[in-house]
């Protein structure tokens, strides 16, 4: 007697169907996207609830970035101004979970005062004694390249300063032709500086021919002397 094989196949109501995975997957996915989309935009509204937070409170030159719900704040703020109420209010910001001080504390007056001590340093050290003309003209001798060119790149790298070029002369002459060349001579180192891009509101030129000497004009190291330009800081 033969026996029949089992048959094992589910009818085709009872085969398990492949969708509802599908459909589970789909809608996993769907969600873990959304919570992603939701945990990267969580730092941008924290960042810009602190950066409006700090506007409001007069800090709005600070910069304030977020990592998560960590937030950096950075930036130079004047020494008379407090952070220790701006810091506190954006710790309160809902979901903020720690704010770092990168702030640089800064004293406007200290600086000015030690930018002017540093040009005028500076200043000091360039050889302007050096700074030559041909004789009664206003054209520069070979000689004043290397000073001038160190006053072109001081007031280049210290765009804030200003400065008075004084020419002087010996008694040499008439009085009134020297007092014409001392100021075509001071006006000549502006036009030089200016020619390598300081802007003439920065530079006033006077010449006041023999009337300021700094030597006496009986020999010819003192005249040489008096024939000079001078340089000096204005505020």
């Amino acid at each position: 007697m033969t026996q029949r094989a089992l048959n094992l196949e589910l009818p085709e109501t009872q085969r398990l169907s492949i969708w509802p995975w599908l459909v589970a997957l789909t809608a996993g996915v769907c969600l873990i996207v959304s919570l992603a989309q939701q945990l990267q935009s969580i730092p941008a509204q924290l960042q810009y609830s602190a950066q409006q937070f700090a506007r409001n409170a007069g800090f709005g030159q600070l910069s304030i970035s977020a990592s998560g719900r960590d937030l950096t704040v950075s930036g130079n703020v004047e020494k008379q101004k407090s952070l220790a109420n701006l810091l506190a209010g954006i710790e309160q910001i809902e979901g903020v979970r720690r704010v770092t001080d990168r702030v640089t504390i800064i004293d406007p007056v200290a600086d000015t005062l030690a930018q002017r001590q540093n040009f005028l340093t500076s200043l000091s050290q360039i050889n302007t004694a050096s700074v030559a003309f041909e004789a009664g003209s206003s054209s520069f001798t070979q000689a004043s390249d290397a000073a001038l060119n160190q006053l072109a790149r001081l007031m280049a790298s210290n765009p804030d300063t200003r400065v008075r070029i004084e020419g002087h002369t010996d008694n040499t002459g008439p009085e009134s032709v020297n007092l014409r060349l001392s100021r075509e001579r001071a006006q000549a180192v502006a036009n030089y500086l200016i020619a390598r891009g300081i802007s003439d509101n920065r530079l006033i030129a006077k010449g006041y021919g023999s009337t300021q000497p700094i030597d006496d004009n009986f020999t010819d190291a003192g005249r040489a002397r008096n024939r000079r330009i001078e340089i000096s800081y204005l505020d």
